[in-house]
């Protein structure tokens, strides 16, 4: 009896121990250094449905011109974040940040995205890069090439997202 009591004793008080050493391990987090470059692969956009929904936009949109829809009084475009605590530090989005697009309209459909690339991707881009995805979030690639880069679109993603340069070239958040 004397040896159970003991042994049922030492076992609460090293599981105590663990406890109260996680404790402190949240309580004191250590500082995770600042990744200097992010490359998206195609599971980085996998179930991008399931993220928050950060903004619904319905119907044209002249700024937007012939892209995601703007054109086209029928179009939805949902924006997605992997988390709707996804913001700027010190007015930048920190590299690894990820968002994506899926526009419907009469005609057709597509789903595009941007990746915070960092370590001089393309500085005049502020690191960007762009994106078309298949339906399951996979990067497209067409004619053996895939579809992702700063200058994709021959540049128009990057030239249309310039005018949201002091908002760090994302336009919904």
């Amino acid at each position: 009896m004397k040896k159970t009591v003991f042994l049922l004793s030492a076992v609460a008080l090293m599981m105590m121990a663990g406890v109260q050493s996680c404790k402190n391990d949240k309580e004191d987090p250590q500082p995770t250094p600042q990744q200097s470059e992010f490359i998206a692969d195609d599971n980085t956009f996998k179930g991008f449905e399931a993220w928050h929904l950060n903004k619904t936009l319905n119907g044209a949109d002249p700024a937007l011109k012939g892209a995601h829809g703007g054109d086209d009084s029928t179009s939805q475009r949902k924006v997605y974040l992997p988390s709707a605590s996804v913001t700027r530090v010190d007015g930048q989005f920190p590299v690894g940040t990820i968002v994506s697009k899926k526009t419907t309209w009469s005609t057709g459909s597509a789903i595009t995205a941007m990746a915070k690339r960092g370590n001089n991707f393309d500085a005049g881009g502020n690191n960007w890069e762009y994106f078309l995805l298949n339906a399951d979030g996979s990067i497209l690639v067409d004619n053996g090439t895939a579809m992702r880069g700063a200058d994709l679109m021959n540049g128009a993603c990057k030239g249309c997202h310039a005018v949201a340069k002091t908002n760090d070239y994302i336009f919904t958040k």
